[in-house]
């Protein structure tokens, strides 16, 4: 074969390579674009598996706090679907006056329709004065309960319901999510990756006089009316948000990571805090397969406080016994969850995650 002929066969596979090279990587668009078609996913999103981590790390002179938290949340709604399933594990220590106590809790919980249910599967501590919790949580351990709907704050349950009154505050708040500019960004880092993804990632700020409108309107579409000083009081995070990023996907534009730390502090009091937020997406508008927990048990709150009763009378040997043993507490003692609770503690909840617009994107 000729020089000239394998020169040409050179040329011809490189400028192949050149273009399939070129072809396959996407475009950078400009960042206020990309924050546009991030908010607009809130209306294509029905389901989402997602990880959240907390770190909190504390001090006030010589006393330390440390507490951490791990969670996979699962939220479905798909096909009119209300489905949720949250599992929690949350440890933490305190350290102060001279005493080092620390605990740990593990706790699942799922909702299917307008049914909840919860299942603790570890708590322990070394602070003597959680024993009598500890004897109370016994029957409960490692069982599913199913929790009646009078113990179910009304916020929650305004969150399963699939009547048109509530899709269209459903829709209005999502309306208010994409044309409020509560996110400013301050740094692009360029194109990665995260778990496969291809991703922008972005430095952010929030604005937070877009913050208190948000709250403000969420609320009057809930119902509600907030004074300034409820909503100054609801936005103060935000002057303590010290770091924000995110990687938004470059082809659907989901956010696939976020994190976000937080700190706060009194030089009076020689006292420091940091919260270190990171969020992770697992998958989005997949079938989660959420079912009704097999073998559930009917909570009884009398059990409950029978048990914290017998734990508070074991942990004190030296009280006299006056009480009638055969007595049982009566029904309307128990508290509870108060169904006037304001319809708008979801969008309290909301407020961190709701905090994602551009100002230059409007």
């Amino acid at each position: 074969m000729s020089k000239r002929i394998v020169a040409k066969l050179i040329a011809i596979f490189g400028i192949a390579f050149f273009i399939l090279n070129a072809c396959s990587k996407t475009e950078s668009l400009p960042a206020a674009q990309v924050i546009s078609n991030f908010k607009n996913t809130v209306k294509t999103i029905d389901s989402v598996d997602m990880n959240l981590a907390a770190v909190m790390k504390g001090k006030e002179n010589t006393d330390n706090i440390d507490f951490n938290l791990t969670s996979n949340i699962k939220v479905d709604r798909m096909n009119e679907k209300r489905n949720g399933d949250i599992s929690l594990k949350i440890g933490g220590s305190l350290d102060a006056g001279g005493q080092k106590l620390d605990g740990n809790l593990d706790v699942r919980m799922v909702s299917v329709g307008d049914e909840f249910y919860f299942n603790i599967s570890k708590f322990d501590s070394s602070d003597p004065n959680t024993e009598k919790i500890e004897t109370a949580l016994k029957p409960y351990m490692s069982k599913w309960e199913h929790l009646s709907s009078d113990f179910i704050p009304q916020n929650i349950k305004d969150l399963q319901k699939t009547d048109p009154e509530a899709k269209q505050k459903e829709d209005q708040l999502k309306d208010l999510f994409i044309n409020t500019p509560m996110f400013e960004v301050t740094k692009e880092y360029g194109m990665e990756k995260v778990d496969g993804n291809s991703v922008y990632h972005y430095g952010m700020k929030l604005n937070k006089d877009a913050v208190k409108d948000y709250i403000k309107k969420a609320a009057v579409i809930n119902g509600m009316e907030k004074t300034d000083q409820e909503v100054e009081d609801a936005s103060t995070f935000v002057d303590s948000v010290t770091d924000l990023q995110m990687w938004i996907g470059t082809e659907d534009f989901y956010l696939y990571k976020g994190v976000a730390t937080l700190s706060g502090g009194s030089a009076e009091n020689n006292a420091s805090s940091t919260i270190d937020l990171t969020f992770t997406a697992k998958s989005y508008n997949k079938d989660l397969q959420i079912k009704t927990p097999e073998g559930a048990e009917e909570f009884n709150p009398i059990t409950l406080l029978m048990g914290l009763q017998l734990g508070s009378d074991s942990s004190d040997e030296s009280a006299p016994d006056t009480e009638d043993k055969d007595a049982v507490a009566p029904a309307d003692t128990m508290t509870p969850a108060d169904e006037t609770a304001p319809a708008d503690d979801s969008v309290k909840s909301d407020d961190s995650s709701a905090v994602m617009s551009d100002e230059s994107a409007k």
